[in-house]
């Protein structure tokens, strides 16, 4: 991994070559809402961009490899790791000495095997050996508290188990190379306390505030609530410009100036939409910006 040519030393992405730009998109940090003249760069908060950076230079992980990346979990944002990216972090610690094959128990109190049966297991358990440590660190996990519901978890029960068995050992063994760390699956059930993640939560949910604001007064000082905040990313701007151009386009339908409308220059087959976030811009974008 060339982590030195590609991750970003700031979270200001004006400061973000292409090669930056494109692995935090591919780890999930920036991405791109709307189409036509409204498509618009969104990114994820500078709390979070920091704390995964942190987390990247830490662990060494590879975010083009999907060993660590980042996602909305809980109505947060929050870095995530892979089972691969914990496997990279055992190894590189060099006190790793392997794994023996996951085991499956069907039923409860039934026989183990390496081999996975049909359907949903009862529980999962993998022993997994740490140099200078006389026996191996065996974790053994149940469907009942581990379990997920939907997509693997339907098709591939005992997989899934299997992998969740695997972090959990992981994480006992290296608490303090995984520390704060955890996968998605992690944060499906309560089993697990994920209190200590590398996450992010918004002090407030500013773009229903301000799909809910009555005047554009109010907008403005939502807009300058989310900026003392820290919080006013380019997903809450494009909001506030769609919204503070509806209400300025209202007004001119309430209020018509006929030599404007008559002088009036529309692009072809813009939409309402785009319409009005490039009049909110054009007038609004000293105030908001």
């Amino acid at each position: 991994m060339t982590k030195e040519l590609t991750l970003p030393t700031s979270v200001s992405p004006s400061t973000w070559n292409a090669d930056t730009a494109a692995m935090m998109e591919f780890a999930g940090l920036t991405w791109f809402e709307g189409s036509g003249e409204s498509r618009a760069r969104q990114f994820a908060p500078s709390g979070i961009m920091a704390g995964f950076i942190a987390s990247c230079r830490r662990t060494g992980l590879d975010p083009t490899a999907k060993q660590i990346y980042a996602a909305q979990m809980g109505g947060k944002w929050t870095v995530l790791i892979g089972v691969d990216g914990m496997r990279v972090v055992a190894q590189r610690t060099g006190q790793y000495d392997g794994q023996d094959p996951i085991e499956w128990q069907m039923v409860e109190d039934g026989p183990w095997s390496t081999v996975p049966g049909k359907g949903a297991p009862y529980a999962a358990r993998i022993a997994i050996y740490r140099k200078g440590v006389s026996r191996p660190l065996v974790q053994t996990v149940t469907m009942a508290e581990f379990g997920g519901n939907g997509g693997n978890w339907k098709t591939r029960p005992c997989h899934m188990l299997g992998i969740r068995a695997e972090t959990h050992g992981f994480r006992r063994l290296y608490p303090m190379e995984l520390s704060g760390l955890y996968t998605p699956e992690d944060f499906q059930d309560e089993s697990t306390d994920t209190a200590d993640a590398v996450s992010v939560e918004q002090t407030e949910d500013w773009a229903a505030l301000i799909g809910d604001a009555e005047t554009k007064d109010a907008i403005t000082e939502i807009v300058d609530r989310a900026k003392l905040a820290k919080e006013f990313t380019d997903a809450v701007r494009t909001v506030a410009l769609t919204r503070y151009g509806m209400f300025t386009r209202g007004e001119q339908t309430e209020k018509p100036d006929e030599d404007i409308v008559d002088a009036e220059v529309v692009e072809e087959n813009e939409t309402d939409e785009a319409r009005a976030e490039r009049e909110a811009i054009a007038e609004h974008e000293a105030t908001l910006a």
